[in-house]
């Protein structure tokens, strides 16, 4: 696998993941990561051994992560994340919902609890404990059957752009925990990083570094417009 590298300098590497691919090491050991395999290949193109991990995204969603390439680095990414100074941007394919806004923000608390069905841990918004959750919201384009929406989300919870639009009534196609309904079976959780924005803590230099949308996202939403 040659992992798709977006912006690399002597601090920091920013590569794209595919979807489907853990983000980390789980408790199998076998199962690739993407942390593992982007560690292998800068070992194996560069002699580089050194890889720092500040964040994930889930294993089902695709796009952009950035890594440290020195311990030196890793004080000053950890601040940008813990002061909020990196913007996120995702974009996701939703369900139809006539009540849809152009622009709107979801402030709330949420909370892990484990899905008697499924047995797997979800979150969902509580009135009372939980954690904090912010995401901001865009409609892009307007399809029969759904619509392309911009996420940025101001806080890192769990699901929190899953579980903000389930609860909206626009879940995103092909997520198998927040699920809507089944126009079109998606052959992937429709999500996809796409950029992260920030201040160079050591050169000062403004980034925006974006990942291309996967062609199966693309393909997807020609499929909602008849």
């Amino acid at each position: 696998m040659n992992i798709p590298i977006l912006f690399e300098d002597e601090h920091f590497v920013v590569a794209q993941k595919e979807a489907g691919l853990q983000a980390q090491a789980s408790l199998d050991k076998n199962r690739p990561h993407f942390y593992g395999l982007l560690a292998e290949q800068l070992k194996a193109t560069q002699g580089h051994s050194y890889l720092g991990l500040h964040h994930r995204i889930d294993r089902d969603t695709s796009g952009l992560m950035i890594f440290t390439k020195k311990k030196s680095a890793n004080e000053a990414l950890s601040t940008l994340f813990r002061e909020h100074q990196i913007q996120k941007t995702y974009l996701c394919v939703t369900h139809f919902n006539s009540a849809c806004l152009n622009k709107w923000q979801v402030l709330n608390h949420l909370s892990e609890f484990r899905d008697t069905k499924t047995k797997k841990m979800k979150m969902k918004s509580v009135r009372a404990g939980g954690l904090l959750a912010i995401t901001d919201f865009k409609k892009l384009e307007t399809f029969k059957k759904g619509f392309l929406i911009q996420a940025s989300p101001k806080t890192g919870r769990m699901h929190q752009i899953r579980v903000h639009l389930y609860e909206q009534n626009l879940s995103i196609y092909g997520d198998d925990l927040y699920k809507g309904p089944q126009f079109h079976l998606a052959p992937r959780l429709m999500l996809h990083a796409f950029q992260l924005e920030f201040v160079h803590p050591f050169t000062q230099q403004k980034l925006k570094i974006q990942a291309p949308i996967p062609i199966e996202m693309l393909t997807f939403t020609e499929l909602l417009k008849v």
